[in-house]
């Protein structure tokens, strides 16, 4: 039986969205099937008669009661104000929490209390949602699904359990808000860590264009004048008329008007903006934040991408990596030259560190432009940086995709048979900036707790996409059983993920392209009784 408030939520912005789809979805057979239901495996009953597990109810108190708290408490504080940054000697007004183009970095164990007060010091509501956290329901701060947003002015406390160790990162999930200052790094610890490293430091990866003669929600304009620069549901759109003034809009039109560059990795094109600055820990190349260790060290470096749009191909001068994590989760270690980081996804890397000053180089795939630090040994003179303009011999070495990695037997799901086996397609409304999910299963996505659930994307549009899922890692039976929280799913490609449905409530699925998402590419996944 329904019951109040347990209908589909559809914000403003998934209405623009699927509206602007018309003519050109109809013509690949999205529209009708949008909204509709199967699944090979059961049947469920029509949406309208299903009892839905809300945020606020009982099942998701007690799936966070049955975590293991260590007893300890993290507690931080954010801010997110208004903020001049320097960049390099670029002074941009852009929107942070602290100050900085990155925020804080959050570290804690695993098993923690995590308490978190979010002060909102903007004239714009917000909210902050824990990437990669097996979080309960109504903390995962995904506005209007699992909590109000948090208003002009206002605050709101999270309080969660961090079960799992690993590197996670935290992220204002209301427009394009993260494509300013609103992301940070989040590194749970492990205790009882077996990767032998001496050290490691956190490297957030990050593409920019806020306060560059331009803002993100004019970009967004300038790609699809019919979404309205990001005033839909998750809000947080444009505040003065100024930030959609004629020379801002001449602006964000070359930005999205300099080529789609090409990666073969990644199927094809790789994105729409050229962003004019790519930045490693909120420092561009001329200004970059070095990273020290003594020579011989092992030295275990957290690669986070929490660019909106673009894709790095990542290497150290003069070191093999070794993969020994993806999203939070162990690998089989893996030796490369260099990696590919979707937007959103996480690596762990050990490097034994060799004596001397080395760029460190995050290369935008299929195009140019790049984010460089550098590593430099102790035992090294601090002489001039060096800065060799993305051009490293390791980035056209050994390249080690998501594909061919292996989880650890620690990560490795069970092996079980679906108990729901979902398809969905991901689409574009012909050549226009409108994407989306389609097919019969894309608005029905819905399970009972202790089943076994599988997700077969078809990306039926010309680009890849990376996508997430919010409260739970699945696997990828294709790729050995690989645990993620975000996976590439490359054009004219099928790529199926599995997860148990172990966490009550109701959770975001979409792209992590954030002006997909804006445009379009999500859905929700919804427990029922």
């Amino acid at each position: 039986m329904s019951r109040p408030g347990s209908g589909v939520v559809m914000g403003r912005r998934r209405f623009l969205s699927l509206g602007a789809l018309g003519a050109g979805a109809l013509g690949l057979g999205a529209m009708g099937t949008i909204a509709g239901c199967s699944s090979t495996a059961a049947s469920p009953t029509p949406t309208t008669d299903l009892d839905y597990i809300l945020p606020t109810d009982p099942e998701v108190a007690a799936a966070e009661s049955a975590r293991a708290w260590n007893g300890t408490t993290a507690a931080f504080a954010l801010a997110a104000g208004f903020s001049t940054v320097d960049l390099g000697g670029r002074l941009v007004d852009t929107w942070t929490y602290g100050g900085a183009a990155v925020a804080p970095e959050l570290r804690l164990k695993s098993g923690d209390r995590v308490n978190v007060s979010v002060q909102n010091g903007l004239d714009a509501e917000t909210t902050l949602h824990w990437h990669g956290i097996r979080i309960r329901n109504d903390m995962d701060g995904a506005a209007p699904t699992t909590q109000a947003p948090i208003g002009a002015g206002s605050s709101f406390e999270y309080n969660f359990i961090a079960p799992d160790p690993g590197t996670y990162w935290y992220h204002s999930h209301s427009g394009l808000q993260a494509d300013r200052g609103l992301f940070g790094a989040m590194i749970v610890e492990n205790p009882n860590d077996i990767t032998g490293a001496d050290i490691d430091a956190v490297l957030v990866l990050d593409d920019w264009l806020d306060g560059l003669g331009t803002t993100p929600d004019s970009v967004l304009m300038a790609l699809n004048p019919a979404i309205s620069g990001g005033h839909g549901g998750h809000g947080g759109g444009a505040t003065t008329p100024a930030e959609h003034s004629e020379a801002d809009m001449s602006v964000a039109q070359q930005l999205v008007s300099g080529g789609h560059g090409s990666s073969e990795p990644l199927g094809g094109m790789t994105q729409h903006i050229v962003y004019p600055l790519h930045l490693i820990n909120g420092r561009p190349p001329n200004d970059p934040a070095v990273v020290t260790a003594a020579p011989g060290s092992t030295l275990r470096l957290r690669i986070i991408n929490a660019a909106a749009e673009t894709p790095y191909r990542f290497a150290v001068a003069g070191h093999e990596m070794t993969i020994v994590a993806t999203d939070g989760y162990d690998v089989e270690p893996t030796p490369a030259d260099t990696i590919i980081v979707g937007m959103a996804q996480r690596y762990d890397v050990l490097v034994t560190v060799k004596s001397g000053t080395w760029p460190v180089v995050a290369k935008v795939e299929g195009r140019d432009g790049y984010a460089s630090t550098v590593l430099r040994s102790t035992d090294a003179l601090a002489l001039a940086n060096p800065d060799v303009g993305g051009n490293l011999s390791e980035l056209a070495g050994r390249l080690v995709t998501e594909s061919e990695l292996r989880p650890a037997e620690s990560a490795r799901l069970e092996t079980k048979s679906p108990d729901r086996d979902y398809r969905i397609e991901l689409i574009q409304a012909g050549d226009r900036y409108v994407w989306g999910m389609a097919g019969a299963d894309a608005g029905k996505l819905v399970m009972k707790q202790g089943e076994r659930v599988r997700i077969t994307m078809k990306n039926a549009s010309t680009m890849w996409h990376p996508m997430h899922t919010h409260g739970h890692t699945f696997a990828v039976p294709d790729y050995g059983g690989l645990r993620r929280d975000t996976v590439n799913v490359l054009p004219g490609t099928e790529l199926a993920i599995e997860f148990d449905a172990d966490n009550p409530g109701e959770w975001m699925f979409h792209c992590h392209n954030a002006y997909h998402f804006e445009a379009g590419m999500t859905a929700n996944l919804r427990y029922v009784r």
